[in-house]
Protein backbone atom coordinates (compact mmCIF):
# COMPACT_ATOMS: atom_id res chain seq x y z
CA UNK A 1 0.00 0.00 0.00
CA UNK A 2 1.40 3.62 -0.65
CA UNK A 3 1.96 5.48 2.42
CA UNK A 4 0.20 8.48 3.22
CA UNK A 5 1.77 12.01 2.97
CA UNK A 6 0.82 14.75 5.71
CA UNK A 7 0.76 18.31 4.34
CA UNK A 8 -0.46 20.75 6.53
CA UNK A 9 -3.48 22.94 6.66
CA UNK A 10 -3.24 26.90 6.23
CA UNK A 11 -4.67 28.47 9.47
CA UNK A 12 -5.48 31.80 10.40
CA UNK A 13 -4.28 32.99 14.21
CA UNK A 14 -2.25 30.96 16.45
CA UNK A 15 1.59 32.13 17.39
CA UNK A 16 3.76 33.19 14.02
CA UNK A 17 7.34 32.86 13.84
CA UNK A 18 9.35 35.39 14.72
CA UNK A 19 6.33 37.30 16.33
CA UNK A 20 5.53 39.49 19.34
CA UNK A 21 7.98 41.71 20.90
CA UNK A 22 11.93 41.49 19.95
CA UNK A 23 14.05 40.37 23.16
CA UNK A 24 15.34 43.24 24.82
CA UNK A 25 19.87 43.48 24.25
CA UNK A 26 21.68 44.01 28.27
CA UNK A 27 22.83 47.68 27.33
CA UNK A 28 18.96 48.47 26.80
CA UNK A 29 16.63 49.94 29.19
CA UNK A 30 13.62 47.95 30.20
CA UNK A 31 10.49 49.96 29.21
CA UNK A 32 9.45 50.27 32.97
CA UNK A 33 7.47 53.34 34.62
CA UNK A 34 9.53 56.20 34.77
CA UNK A 35 10.47 57.49 38.08
CA UNK A 36 8.15 60.77 39.28
CA UNK A 37 9.28 64.24 38.01
CA UNK A 38 8.05 67.17 39.76
CA UNK A 39 9.88 71.07 39.77
CA UNK A 40 11.45 70.13 42.79
CA UNK A 41 13.48 67.04 42.15
CA UNK A 42 16.29 68.01 39.42
CA UNK A 43 17.59 65.05 36.85
CA UNK A 44 20.19 63.10 35.93
CA UNK A 45 19.89 62.27 32.36
CA UNK A 46 22.17 60.51 29.79
CA UNK A 47 21.71 59.96 26.43
CA UNK A 48 23.88 56.87 24.62
CA UNK A 49 24.68 56.82 20.92
CA UNK A 50 25.75 54.00 19.34
CA UNK A 51 29.50 52.85 19.49
CA UNK A 52 30.10 53.70 15.87
CA UNK A 53 29.00 57.10 15.27
CA UNK A 54 31.41 59.76 14.80
CA UNK A 55 32.67 61.46 17.76
CA UNK A 56 30.29 64.46 19.72
CA UNK A 57 33.58 65.88 20.50
CA UNK A 58 33.33 68.86 18.08
CA UNK A 59 32.49 72.41 17.59
CA UNK A 60 29.74 72.19 15.44
CA UNK A 61 28.22 68.95 17.54
CA UNK A 62 28.65 71.35 20.53
CA UNK A 63 27.08 74.34 18.82
CA UNK A 64 24.18 71.93 17.94
CA UNK A 65 23.84 70.32 21.22
CA UNK A 66 23.69 74.15 22.25
CA UNK A 67 20.66 74.94 19.53
CA UNK A 68 18.76 71.46 21.23
CA UNK A 69 18.64 72.57 24.56
CA UNK A 70 17.39 75.66 23.69
CA UNK A 71 13.78 74.30 21.61
CA UNK A 72 13.69 71.51 24.53
CA UNK A 73 13.68 74.75 26.92
CA UNK A 74 10.58 75.75 25.07
CA UNK A 75 9.18 72.00 25.22
CA UNK A 76 9.33 72.36 29.31
CA UNK A 77 13.39 70.16 29.53
CA UNK A 78 15.31 73.15 31.43
CA UNK A 79 18.88 71.98 31.33
CA UNK A 80 21.36 73.30 33.81
CA UNK A 81 24.71 71.44 33.62
CA UNK A 82 25.84 69.19 30.94
CA UNK A 83 28.96 66.94 29.43
CA UNK A 84 29.74 65.54 26.02
CA UNK A 85 31.41 62.77 25.73
CA UNK A 86 32.21 60.98 22.36
CA UNK A 87 29.14 58.69 22.30
CA UNK A 88 27.20 59.90 25.48
CA UNK A 89 26.20 62.52 27.08
CA UNK A 90 24.66 63.94 30.36
CA UNK A 91 22.43 66.05 31.58
CA UNK A 92 21.42 67.93 35.15
CA UNK A 93 18.19 69.31 34.32
CA UNK A 94 14.98 69.81 35.66
CA UNK A 95 11.26 69.87 34.50
CA UNK A 96 7.92 70.29 36.12
CA UNK A 97 6.01 67.09 35.38
CA UNK A 98 7.14 63.74 33.25
CA UNK A 99 5.07 65.07 30.06
CA UNK A 100 7.58 67.86 29.99
CA UNK A 101 10.65 65.65 30.28
CA UNK A 102 9.25 63.84 27.21
CA UNK A 103 8.36 66.39 25.08
CA UNK A 104 12.12 68.33 26.33
CA UNK A 105 14.09 64.78 25.67
CA UNK A 106 12.16 64.24 21.76
CA UNK A 107 13.08 67.57 20.69
CA UNK A 108 16.26 67.44 22.06
CA UNK A 109 17.33 63.98 20.66
CA UNK A 110 15.46 65.11 17.40
CA UNK A 111 18.21 67.99 17.46
CA UNK A 112 20.86 65.66 17.63
CA UNK A 113 20.05 63.13 15.01
CA UNK A 114 19.37 66.57 13.09
CA UNK A 115 23.13 67.28 13.56
CA UNK A 116 24.40 64.03 12.67
CA UNK A 117 22.81 64.01 9.83
CA UNK A 118 23.62 67.50 8.53
CA UNK A 119 27.28 67.57 9.89
CA UNK A 120 28.59 63.93 9.49
CA UNK A 121 25.54 62.88 6.63
CA UNK A 122 24.95 59.91 8.94
CA UNK A 123 21.43 58.30 8.22
CA UNK A 124 21.27 55.33 10.05
CA UNK A 125 20.08 54.68 13.87
CA UNK A 126 21.72 56.49 16.29
CA UNK A 127 20.69 56.14 19.78
CA UNK A 128 21.37 52.76 21.68
CA UNK A 129 18.17 52.61 23.85
CA UNK A 130 16.21 55.47 25.36
CA UNK A 131 17.75 57.59 27.42
CA UNK A 132 18.93 56.45 31.16
CA UNK A 133 16.79 59.24 34.24
CA UNK A 134 17.79 59.09 37.90
CA UNK A 135 15.43 61.34 39.89
CA UNK A 136 17.97 63.20 42.56
CA UNK A 137 16.50 63.57 45.83
CA UNK A 138 19.10 64.30 48.34
CA UNK A 139 21.82 67.08 49.34
CA UNK A 140 24.57 63.97 49.21
CA UNK A 141 22.83 63.06 45.69
CA UNK A 142 22.74 66.12 43.86
CA UNK A 143 26.18 67.05 45.07
CA UNK A 144 27.72 64.08 43.69
CA UNK A 145 26.18 64.21 40.39
CA UNK A 146 27.11 67.91 39.30
CA UNK A 147 30.80 66.29 40.50
CA UNK A 148 29.86 63.28 38.09
CA UNK A 149 28.69 65.42 35.08
CA UNK A 150 31.05 68.48 35.38
CA UNK A 151 34.03 66.05 35.69
CA UNK A 152 33.54 62.99 33.69
CA UNK A 153 35.67 63.61 30.85
CA UNK A 154 38.21 63.94 33.87
CA UNK A 155 36.64 60.13 35.04
CA UNK A 156 37.05 58.40 31.31
CA UNK A 157 40.69 59.97 30.68
CA UNK A 158 41.71 59.01 34.21
CA UNK A 159 43.44 62.61 34.63
CA UNK A 160 43.08 64.85 37.49
CA UNK A 161 39.94 66.91 37.67
CA UNK A 162 40.07 69.84 34.91
CA UNK A 163 38.02 72.26 33.31
CA UNK A 164 36.72 70.68 29.67
CA UNK A 165 35.24 72.29 27.06
CA UNK A 166 32.35 70.20 26.31
CA UNK A 167 30.85 70.56 29.39
CA UNK A 168 29.25 73.05 31.52
CA UNK A 169 32.15 74.26 33.67
CA UNK A 170 32.83 77.45 32.75
CA UNK A 171 29.25 78.16 33.90
CA UNK A 172 28.95 76.83 37.07
CA UNK A 173 29.41 79.96 39.52
CA UNK A 174 29.82 78.04 42.53
CA UNK A 175 32.86 75.73 41.25
CA UNK A 176 34.82 76.89 44.45
CA UNK A 177 32.58 74.96 46.15
CA UNK A 178 32.28 72.05 44.72
CA UNK A 179 36.23 71.63 43.79
CA UNK A 180 38.53 74.11 45.85
CA UNK A 181 41.62 72.81 44.02
CA UNK A 182 40.12 74.28 41.20
CA UNK A 183 40.13 77.96 41.88
CA UNK A 184 41.78 79.19 39.31
CA UNK A 185 40.71 78.25 35.59
CA UNK A 186 42.51 79.32 32.62
CA UNK A 187 39.83 80.16 29.86
CA UNK A 188 40.65 78.69 26.32
CA UNK A 189 41.40 80.92 23.27
CA UNK A 190 38.05 79.13 22.17
CA UNK A 191 34.86 77.85 23.87
CA UNK A 192 31.36 77.85 23.23
CA UNK A 193 29.30 79.61 25.62
CA UNK A 194 25.90 78.44 26.57
CA UNK A 195 25.06 81.21 29.06
CA UNK A 196 22.26 82.16 26.78
CA UNK A 197 21.31 78.45 26.89
CA UNK A 198 21.19 76.99 29.80
CA UNK A 199 18.56 77.93 32.38
CA UNK A 200 19.03 79.20 36.29
CA UNK A 201 17.98 76.26 38.68
CA UNK A 202 14.73 76.56 40.43
CA UNK A 203 14.83 73.38 42.91
CA UNK A 204 16.60 73.99 46.01
CA UNK A 205 18.92 70.73 45.63
CA UNK A 206 20.46 72.27 42.77
CA UNK A 207 20.76 76.21 44.38
CA UNK A 208 21.61 75.28 47.66
CA UNK A 209 20.48 72.01 48.66
CA UNK A 210 23.92 70.18 47.57
CA UNK A 211 26.52 72.31 49.76
CA UNK A 212 25.08 69.92 52.41
CA UNK A 213 25.93 67.28 50.64
CA UNK A 214 28.32 64.72 51.36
Amino acid sequence: MSKQLAFEIPTHGGRRKNAGRKKRLKHELAHSARERVTASTPLHITIKLKAHLPGLRTKSCLRAFKRGIQKAALKGLRVQQFAVETNHIHLLAEADENRDLTLGMASLESSIVWALRKIFGYWGEVFRSRFHLHVLRTPSEMKRALSYVLFNHSKHTGQPRFADLFSSIFEFVDLRDLAPELQLIIRPAWRETFVDALTPARAWLQRLGWKRGR
